[in-house]
């Protein structure tokens, strides 16, 4: 993957997970060409802009609803 700005990649990270629910965060880092840590770091930062995933006992991402942007 090219170099992105971080909210670039969170928001690709998201929208992965969007795609693929349930797979876990190495599979989501070999679709994206990222470590699977960078995903794993991205989780907290993706929560901070509103987009809200979690995981299951399983380990599998999922995505939840997005969160309304305070300033709207």
């Amino acid at each position: 993957m090219a170099r992105k700005s971080d909210d670039e990649k969170l928001e690709t990270i998201y929208n992965t997970v969007q795609e693929n629910p349930g797979k876990k965060a190495g599979f989501i880092a070999r679709l994206l060409g990222l470590h699977r840590s960078e995903v794993t770091r991205s989780l907290p930062a993706l929560d901070d802009k509103g987009l809200l995933i979690y995981e299951d006992e399983d380990g599998g991402l999922h995505p939840l609803h997005q969160k309304k942007p305070q300033n709207a």
